[in-house]
């Protein structure tokens, strides 16, 4: 009877805590350079946080979209993430998801145009079209693992 008991210590890792965070910075300083017809791309791309940029009436300025978005876009996606490293979600399956959600976003926002040439002259290039997609990407990976995760759990 003199065992001393030990209580396991969980191993709560905090890989999605910094990866979601970091993908939303990231894509969001990159959409920042390829925003779209009208910040339109960036809006769509950087919604965790462009919400906070409409609030405060941005304006067409970089500083007036992206202080804003990044305010309040990289506490959330800092929880979203925590909660993921709580569920203890699978890396690889975060990386899958994310490609084949920004796969299929990128196809879909492209097919509202009749030819890619169209899309491109209106949004400016390319970049708007893939920086946004994968930013897409990010966020139905972090919804769908979450769902998947929790219903695991429960």
């Amino acid at each position: 009877m003199t065992d001393i008991v030990t209580i396991d210590r969980r191993s709560d890792t905090a890989r999605f805590g910094y990866l979601v965070p970091v993908w939303f910075l990231t894509g969001t300083l990159l959409a920042a350079t390829a925003p779209g017809h009208g910040w339109q791309m960036f809006a769509i791309g950087a919604i965790p946080g462009v919400w906070a940029a409409f609030l405060l009436g941005a304006s067409e300025s970089l500083v007036g979209w992206l202080a804003p978005t990044l305010i309040v876009g990289l506490p959330l996606t800092w929880f979203l993430g925590r909660m993921l490293d709580r569920l203890h979600a699978d890396l690889r399956l975060w990386v899958i998801a994310a490609l084949l959600v920004a796969g299929a976003s990128g196809y879909l926002m492209l097919q509202s145009y009749a030819h890619l040439d169209l899309a491109f002259e209106r949004h400016g290039s390319f970049l708007s079209f893939l920086f946004c997609s994968l930013q897409l990407g990010s966020y139905g990976a972090t919804l769908l693992l979450l769902i998947f995760s929790a219903g695991r759990r429960s």
